[in-house]
């Protein structure tokens, strides 16, 4: 397809429970303290009741409309209500079918509780009501772009945007339109204006999620800055809140929860099945807390199949979940979704376990407040970055990033001619959703396809809207439209045969590739990609690192271009990079799932002993240990932590590592390395210098320093 053309049975039913109730802030609204006393009804007299309460009160009032009391109602459920919002927004539609707000709110629950159909329709009700204002239209087009390709999603929205004058609170709902819609100038005038919102410090009017965030926004200090004031606003903790405590394990295993909505066909689930497959069961009892939905896949039995327990959570409200999890006992509580569309992260605010971790779902800060840490590396948590963390730092070795690639086998490379791909041109594979892409992205894409004449792009199918901008962006930059070809979406294993076709994977920014990158490098096929700012935007850089791949991690645009133009326009080198992958990287500590879930499991027990100690988190750090002949040296983290992240099966205590010393001219400094090294226990098991300038051979300093090493 080219750019210039169109194209389970095992889940524990869980009964109600009565956990503390939900409070809402006090207010001299007459309407909001009977809103207020309706929710509490709800935890223990349930929605009929507390409907007919509202009923009773402002059922015969013309003012408010009882439609409106309702709807207002159920907007206050949503947060940790969604089964029960969504039963009121029912009640909404059934006196007034056309209330606008309401349906907005049926598509937001439908679409969170896994009917995406239900969803649709909605959506499709309020652009075509006469009665919606432009800021409906905006919030029902940024939902529609999510549920399929709607080409008159982007017209409603941008119209509706320019009519209501630019305002500030819709920019970031169509910002996400016009990322996926590719609409580069809409993009470019939607970051400026909420830039400038954040320059003058002001992080409410715009109401952007941290998820819209991090697509554009590089700098690590404004992510962190927005993150902290949504979960402020959208975590509430119920006041009088206590975490859980820590209960003595006695000989009992550690009770690990896993929370997220994507425990199905989802990138999420196919990296974490490599932590849940490899976990020791002797040691964990692993509980698995479902918010989103069954999809009958065999990734979703696969992983059901590596937990103790199983639990849906998705109709429970925040509190409900929480009280399960408390009833449950659960030691270690590890929320996998963060701050993305889907989240329950409202079920953490209640404090139900000692020890609350954010891990792999999100690439970043979550605001703190609601977890005690996050997981990530030296290089996509520099010690630079961590100052700016309200949550303290879990520092996995190598990469933070777990997969589940070892588990797979490498399918067949499928002919160019199946894939419909030119036989005779350099394939550039980049297979991330359209809305990373940016303007300058593009321009550097287009710039390497100038410069590599014999090169085509091979993409993701973007959407019919989308595919049109690209084409007008392509034919801007000078690149016929046939070098742009879009790839349809493929399940798994046929994603992984394909991408063996490309020569070449290019990275966008700031946001990058993820499990992306991952399944590039299993592949076999290199991947260029910029060393980001922030979190997000230095994952692909650390899984290259991790891979033994720094040299494909550039540092600006300019090089960025220069490197990737290099390598497509020197075919040995190419060749050469492409056989290093293949055969190197498959076997490299990126794909070592096993040693990341020890890492994670000692972090899990370093947690939970400083928690029942009385101790707060601390930042932990770890390394792979050395073994070089009787000597270990095992890092420790700045609290004392000693993580014993063990050797691989293929290490034993008695493996050694060759260690190359590369000096400069010889100095103090030669023998004081010479006593470092001593120091920590180094044996040479050949010769300990060689020398490429005779000159040195005979000087003082050289002479001292073999005479350091021979000790």
């Amino acid at each position: 397809m080219q750019l210039g053309k169109k194209s389970s049975s095992r889940l524990t039913k869980v009964g109600r429970t009565s956990p503390p109730r939900k409070p809402v802030a006090q207010t001299t609204d007459p309407l909001a303290k009977d809103i207020r006393v309706a929710l509490e009804m709800v935890q223990s007299q349930g929605v009929d009741k507390s409907v007919a309460f509202l009923r009773q009160k402002f059922g015969r009032k013309r003012k408010p409309p009882f439609a409106d009391v309702l709807h207002r109602f159920a907007s206050a459920l949503s947060g940790g209500h969604p089964a029960e919002s969504l039963q009121v927004v029912g009640a909404v539609l059934q006196d007034q079918a056309e209330h606008v707000g309401s349906l907005l709110l049926a598509a937001v629950l439908h679409d969170r509780l896994g009917d995406q159909r239900a969803a649709l329709r909605c959506c499709e009700q309020v652009l075509s009501s006469s009665v919606a204002t432009d800021r409906q239209i905006i919030a029902a087009a940024n939902l529609l772009v999510r549920l399929e390709d709607a080409p008159r999603a982007h017209q409603a929205a941008a119209g509706a945007y320019e009519r209501a004058n630019r305002p500030i609170d819709s920019c970031a709902a169509l910002l996400y339109i016009a990322q996926r819609s590719a609409d580069f100038p809409l993009v470019d005038q939607l970051t400026a204006q909420l830039r400038d919102s954040y320059e003058k410090g002001d992080f409410a009017s715009p109401a952007e999620t941290p998820r819209q965030n991090v697509l554009w926004c590089g700098d690590l200090a404004t992510n962190i800055r927005l993150t902290q004031f949504w979960s402020k606003q959208v975590l509430r903790i119920p006041p009088g809140t206590e975490r859980s405590k820590a209960a003595p394990l006695d000989g009992r295993k550690i009770k690990v929860g896993y929370l997220s909505s994507d425990f199905r066909e989802h990138p999420t689930s196919r990296l974490a099945n490599g932590l849940f497959r490899n976990h020791d069961r002797t040691r964990f009892e692993l509980y698995m807390y479902c918010s989103g939905w069954d999809d009958g896949s065999s990734m979703r039995k696969e992983v059901e199949s590596h937990f103790d327990h199983v639990f849906s959570v998705a109709r429970l409200s925040d509190a409900e979940a929480a009280s399960l999890i408390r009833q449950h006992g659960i030691d270690v509580l590890v929320e996998l979704n963060g701050p993305t569309r889907a989240h329950r992260m409202g079920i953490l605010a209640h404090g139900p376990a000692p020890v609350q971790i954010d891990y792999l779902g999100w690439p970043g800060s979550v605001g703190g407040r609601v977890v005690d840490y996050v997981v990530g590396d030296e290089y996509t948590v520099p010690e630079s970055a961590e100052k700016l963390y309200p949550e303290h730092v879990i520092r996995l070795s190598k990469t933070y990033q777990i997969n589940d690639h070892a588990s797979y086998e490498l399918p067949a490379i499928p002919s160019r001619a199946s894939l419909k791909l030119p036989e005779d041109r350099l394939v550039i594979g980049m297979f991330n959703a359209i809305n990373k892409v940016s303007g300058e992205v593009w321009s550097a894409w287009m710039a390497i396809l100038r410069r590599v004449p014999n090169s085509i792009l091979w993409i993701l199918n973007p959407g019919e809207v989308a595919r049109k901008q690209l084409a007008a962006a392509t034919k801007a930059a000078g690149v016929p439209l046939n070098r742009i070809i879009a790839a349809p979406f493929a399940k798994q294993a046929e994603h992984l045969a394909r991408l063996q076709a490309c020569d070449l994977i290019v990275d966008p920014w700031p946001y990058g590739g993820h499990t992306s990158t991952t399944d590039a490098l299993f592949a076999g096929v290199p991947v260029v990609a910029m060393e980001g700012g922030n979190f997000a935007g230095r994952v692909s850089g650390g899984l290259l690192r991790a891979a033994g791949l720094e040299v494909l991690v550039r540092k600006d645009v300019d090089d960025y271009i220069r490197f990737a133009v290099h390598l497509l326009n020197n075919p040995a080198e190419l060749a050469r990079t492409r056989e290093w992958v293949r055969d190197k990287a498959p076997k490299s500590a990126l794909f070592d799932a096993r040693l990341r879930t020890r890492e994670l499991e000692r972090a899990y027990e370093t947690a939970l002993k400083r928690a029942l100690d009385g101790l707060r988190p601390c930042h932990m750090n770890f390394q792979k240990p050395v073994a070089i002949g009787a000597a270990k040296i095992t890092p420790t983290d700045r609290a004392a932590v000693t993580p014993d992240g063990a050797p691989s099966e293929a290490e034993g205590p008695g493996t050694r590592i060759s260690l190359v010393l590369v000096c400069g001219p010889w100095s103090s400094g030669t023998s004081a390395v010479a006593g470092l090294l001593a120091r920590a226990g180094l044996q040479a098991p050949g010769p300990y210098v060689k020398v490429n300038d005779p000159r040195t051979s005979d000087t003082y300093e050289m002479k001292a320093f073999q005479a350091v090493l021979r000790t």
